[in-house]
């Protein structure tokens, strides 16, 4: 009995750090909006693997909210500040207008 407490104790917080790491990316899968990139940058840590980098863009939306996401290397080459951008639901992430 002390063996299966002791599990559950250790499993539930784990579970909950994960379902909340799924719900925020399905919520900027989600998210739909078109503005103007006003600002980009990267990012860079170190960690045990050695130096990581992470693209960043800063969005202001016709609506008025400023967003800063961040974007795969891609993406971050294709897209300048000063850009429209277009992201559609179920997209990962945000695009020029065609």
């Amino acid at each position: 009995m002390p063996d299966t407490v002791v599990l559950l104790l250790s499993v539930v917080p784990l579970a909950m750090v994960l379902m909340m790491i799924v719900s925020q990316r399905v919520g900027e899968v989600s998210d739909a909006y078109t503005g103007e990139i006003t600002g980009r940058g990267v990012r860079s840590s170190t960690g045990t693997y050695g130096p990581t980098g992470r693209y960043v863009m800063h969005i202001r939306t016709d609506q008025g909210r400023e967003l800063t996401i961040e974007v795969n290397g891609r993406t971050y080459q294709s897209l300048g500040v000063g850009d429209r951008v277009v992201k559609t639901a179920g997209a990962r992430w945000p695009v020029r207008p065609e």
